[in-house]
């Protein structure tokens, strides 16, 4: 009898400390299509613990560390210098110099990451002839890992399937990269057997860029789960609400003076914030100066398991985003679950869930403070059925194009090479 498929899937931290919660909603999936589910987490820290529950046929390692800082990252560019592929150099990889630093870092980052792997593998007892599929939730440092992975796989006897990773923001735009660049592209793109942007703007860009490697490019959008009972929103007030860390890229600070606006024109608006972040004060005060702080409402960290239930509790009449950089929002996609307007900037993957004046209202990404209103005036002041039109057509983008009972499967039939009821 042939050994079942095991799978790998290559995350940053997930599940040991904080972040990645979209592995959360994607974990269950993996483990009913695979018998064997090995999470590789590569970029957790002395002392992090496993901080989330997986299914019982999933098996958690960590191998190598963060990317290296000062000293350190200089010791690992000059180590790197000698371990870059040849098939990854290019002309323009001397300009600027400091982009081929930044390549032989990550190159050193990688093969040290998987030399601590490596070491891990014997414990796993993979029989030669069995199969594989590497997956990485990241296409970045984790992909590349998982590059070296399939190698050392395939060295051992394995049958790698498939290679495949997702992208998302930071691991697609080289603007939003923390390196400013990103590095070995070209070898990345070349090596997988799919790349599955979380948008269809990131697809785009993505091809733009390499449109030799067109056919690999899919885009799969992540999923969450059915929340139930949608929200039973209101306009008596009309309560805006957001949801996000309060970072300069969300832009939230500019918030109190649209609030001002809104009421300014008659309609009683209040504004719920759910989230914290290193902004908190300067939204205070920026309250304090629209002459608004008693029709503001800063809820602070609320956990991730609790927000749905919090959105619910608060009638919302929508959910508003400010961001001057997105994917595609995980609080859109939730809002959306929950049948609830939303507002929302003309970037990134946004308008791939807002579909403008008729699940909510789209507004650029330069806008001003009137522009913003004027979407929020609009919303306040339709007809009572049409407001709940509005309301089920964005509980019916998240059922065709964000459920994760329906995104999961279809990525892993698509991507991973899975059918239902596989082993």
């Amino acid at each position: 009898m042939p050994e079942p498929t095991v799978l790998f899937l290559l995350t940053n931290s997930y599940p040991l400390a904080k972040g990645e919660e979209f592995i959360e909603n994607e974990i269950d999936e993996l483990a009913a299509r695979f018998q064997r589910v090995i999470v590789v987490a590569t970029q957790t820290r002395p002392g992090d613990v496993v901080t989330r529950p997986v299914p019982g046929n999933v098996e958690v390692i960590t191998a190598g560390g963060p990317r290296p800082t000062g000293r350190a990252a200089l010791l690992s560019a000059l180590r790197g210098l000698v371990r870059l592929p040849r098939n990854s150099w290019s002309r323009d990889l001397l300009s600027p110099p400091r982009r081929l630093g930044l390549e032989a870092m990550f190159e050193d980052h990688a093969r040290t990451t998987e030399a601590e792997l490596l070491a891990e593998l014997p414990s796993l007892r993979l029989r030669p002839d069995s199969h594989a599929v590497v997956y990485s939730y990241w296409f970045l440092d984790a992909a590349r890992v998982a590059m070296l992975l399939a190698d050392d796989l395939r060295a051992r006897g394995v049958m790698v399937d498939r290679l495949v990773s997702r992208a998302h923001g930071y691991d697609l735009y080289p603007e939003r990269s923390p390196l400013g660049h990103l590095p070995e592209r070209r070898l990345l793109l070349e090596t997988f057997d799919a790349v599955c942007p979380v948008s269809e703007q990131g697809r785009r860009s993505l091809v733009a860029e390499w449109p030799q490697y067109a056919a690999k490019v899919r885009t799969h959008h992540l999923g969450t789960p059915d929340p139930g009972q949608p929200a039973a929103c209101s306009r008596e007030p009309f309560h805006i609400v957001s949801c996000a860390s309060l970072l300069p890229v969300k832009r939230m600070t500019r918030m109190p003076e649209i609030l001002a606006e809104l009421r300014g024109r008659g309609i009683d608006a209040r504004w719920t914030h759910i989230g914290a972040g290193p902004q908190t004060a300067a939204v205070e005060e920026a309250a304090r100066n629209a002459g608004v702080s008693g029709q503001v409402g800063l809820l602070g960290h609320v956990g991730h398991d609790e927000i749905l239930g919090t959105e619910r509790d608060l009638h919302p009449s929508c959910l508003i985003n400010l961001s001057s950089s997105e994917g595609v929002p995980v609080s859109m996609m939730e809002a959306a679950s929950l049948g609830i307007p939303i507002i929302g900037t003309d970037v990134g993957g946004v308008p791939e869930i807002i579909t403008d004046s008729v699940n909510g209202r789209l507004i650029p990404v330069d806008f001003t403070d009137i522009q913003a209103a004027d979407a929020l005036q609009w919303l306040a002041e339709l007809p009572a059925d049409t407001y709940q039109q509005v309301c089920r057509a964005s509980r019916l983008t998240w059922q065709s194009d964000y459920d994760q009972a329906v995104v999961g499967p279809r990525f892993c039939a698509e991507a991973l090479g899975t059918p239902a009821g596989a082993d």
